[in-house]
């Protein structure tokens, strides 16, 4: 049985996949996979409210070499500063109570 890392990295591997699949290419996501990506696996982060222009500028801001795709590497990068993110944003929050046992 696989850690909770190890499902973790399985995880965020297989999702860029399947998106990136859609359009033939499986290493690089167009703006379309990139969006659907977003709204399906991450809904509570990602607003509604969201527009057109919205996506076309969160993929430019990905998109480091300006091919208009995001490859594996962008994208991690992204995964990365918003693991950081909430990390910061949660670290002085009050510890969860200990068990009891």
């Amino acid at each position: 049985m696989a850690i909770s890392l190890e499902q973790a990295i399985t995880s965020i591997v297989s999702i860029f996949q399947n998106y990136a699949r859609c359009s033939g290419d499986e290493h690089k996501l167009c703006q379309t996979e990139l969006k659907e990506l977003l709204q399906k696996e991450l809904p509570t982060w990602t607003p509604t409210e969201f527009r057109e222009c919205d996506y076309n500028k969160f993929m430019s801001v990905l998109d480091t070499n300006k091919d208009h795709e995001v490859d594996f590497v962008e994208y991690m990068r992204s995964l990365a500063c918003l693991c950081i993110y909430c990390h910061e944003y949660f670290k002085d929050c009050p510890p969860k109570p200990l068990c009891s046992q």
